[in-house]
């Protein structure tokens, strides 16, 4: 009985096999991890178990037999295996170049057509920025004004394929007139940077920051470092009173229809000891 699952709305593939576990023990009488060993060719019966709970990783050879045992396809097969690789490296460059590998796929594309947008956007940190500057009362509609405006030069043909990004994910829009509007005054990912486009964001946007801290003037920035002893314990309360504070700035300036200035408010907590 063929899964009613599809690989490609997962990007985790330890979670694939437990909600595919899941359903064929639901559905399929008799079936347990031993079967699931014994139809793919694996000599522990708890093979499956392991890897879904991470104490086990997918070799080249074992991908395959969890392939034939899952009953996948070859499209489907091909894009496990890469959801499986990128799942198990661990440096960012390799992640990025196998998550844009898994964009590739036609099937991926046909079912999920805005996820190469929404990496590109999280992923390149003047995105935001421009969806701030269009709106502003100046704008006069070209790039060129865009460019002349930021600290950290752009080309115009980055601000050009900008705009197209952010009106193809819906960020913007046109008015009558040709003047632009943002479709919805915030975009949010919520509290935790979770997913490699997010991880990605946060460390453009740390390593912006350390290139600009030297240029622009003290009186014109705010910049400032608490180094805390703590219980572990506060901690949680740290991380909830930060997350109000945001939503506090976000309500703030949520009524802002022309801005005259975009600013960056960057927050880091990290655990050191």
């Amino acid at each position: 009985m063929k899964s009613r699952l599809s690989i490609f709305d997962y990007r985790d593939y330890r979670k694939f096999l437990k909600e595919w576990y899941e359903e064929a023990k639901k559905n399929r009488r008799g079936f347990s991890f031993r079967s699931f060993s014994k139809k793919a060719g694996f000599g522990s019966p708890n093979f499956l178990k392991r890897v879904m709970e991470g104490e086990r990783n997918l070799t080249d050879d074992s991908q395959d037999k969890c392939a034939l045992a899952l009953e996948l396809n070859k499209q489907e097969r091909d894009f496990f295996k890469k959801l499986v690789h990128f799942n198990q490296v661990e440096m960012l460059d390799q992640k990025n170049i196998l998550y844009r590998e898994l964009l590739r796929s036609k099937k991926l594309s046909q079912l999920k057509p805005m996820e190469k947008d929404q990496y590109d956007y999280y992923s390149t940190w003047y995105h935001a920025v421009i969806r701030e500057l269009i709106v502003s009362r100046d704008f006069d509609g070209t790039p060129e004004w865009i460019f002349n405006r930021f600290h950290s030069q752009l080309t115009v043909a980055q601000i050009e394929k900008s705009i197209e990004l952010l009106q193809r994910l819906g960020f913007i829009q046109k008015k009558r007139g040709g003047k632009w509007q943002q479709s919805t005054p915030l975009v949010t990912t919520g509290p935790e940077a979770t997913s490699l486009v997010l991880l990605n964001y946060h460390q453009n946007l740390l390593e912006l920051i350390k290139n600009q801290l030297p240029i622009i003037s003290p009186e014109k920035r705010d910049v400032s470092a608490l180094t805390l002893g703590l219980s572990r314990s506060k901690i949680p309360l740290l991380k909830k009173k930060l997350q109000e504070f945001r939503q506090e700035i976000l309500k703030l300036v949520a009524d802002e229809t022309e801005p005259e200035e975009v600013v960056i408010l960057s927050l880091q907590l990290m655990p050191m000891t």
